[in-house]
């Protein structure tokens, strides 16, 4: 295998990926962002697929006959497409400009959108030395905006956005949703452990949708010993 890329796999090894040696890593946030998604028989999309882990996660499990995602650093677009013929997996990938109309195509041509929009800005705190990992990881190309605009645009009335973000920026991703006509409907706040602040938000929002939201139950990703917690042990190794 190519000294530059890392094999690994998820979802009790039934998904195998590769990603950069050097550069942004899966996370944790995949996993989360699969299980929050709702099956259903309509093609999926991804803002910032990355090496396509999402994406492909969600079609392995079933959530999505197929999917559709668009990546700007086009050595990761090359390897999402990479990672979907090793899995055998219906996915398309573009690489190009979230911002670009031209690259998202058509507008209302998605029911489903998923995204893991950069958690800092530009002014937040130190920034990864590594130009890969810090386009992934910051604002420094794409704006929790563009994010938004670029769902909006791909959404038809009615369509979900759901998406995986940091707790500490929850406000203001409800207002700029709002901006956007997509209407917050079920939140879900991740903790670390009991007793342990909220460090990610898992939500799902309906463009032009009613007000009415449902928070649900909380999720701790480990227990007091350390460990993965129960929950997140099932959804590091589901059942399909």
């Amino acid at each position: 295998m190519d000294a530059s890329l890392q094999h690994y796999s998820l979802f009790d090894s039934g998904l195998s990926l590769l990603q950069p040696a050097v550069g942004p890593k899966t996370s944790l946030d995949v996993p989360l962002l699969v299980s929050f998604l709702e099956p259903r028989n309509e093609p999926l999309a991804e803002l910032g697929t990355g090496n396509g882990a999402a994406l492909l996660g969600a079609i392995y499990l079933g959530k999505a006959p197929a999917g559709w995602g668009v990546e700007l650093q086009s050595e990761l677009a090359e390897l999402a497409r990479s990672n979907a013929v090793l899995n055998d997996l219906n996915a398309t990938i573009v690489a190009g400009d979230l911002r670009n109309k031209a690259t998202l195509g058509e507008p209302g041509r998605f029911h489903r959108v998923i995204a893991n929009p950069p958690f800092r800005t530009m002014s937040d705190g130190r920034l990864s030395p590594h130009d890969s990992r810090r386009t992934a990881r910051s604002e420094e190309t794409a704006t929790l905006d563009d994010f938004l605009t670029a769902a909006a645009y791909l959404l038809d009335n009615g369509g979900r956005l759901t998406l995986i973000f940091t707790a500490r920026r929850l406000a203001e991703l409800i207002s700029e949703l709002r901006i956007q006509r997509l209407e917050p409907k079920r939140l879900r706040l991740i903790h670390p452990g009991v007793g342990k602040a909220a460090k990610l938000v898992l939500l799902e929002a309906i463009k032009n949708g009613g007000v009415e939201l449902t928070i649900l139950p909380l999720l701790y990703t480990h227990d007091e010993q350390g460990e993965y917690s129960p929950e997140l042990t099932e959804i590091l190794n589901p059942t399909r």
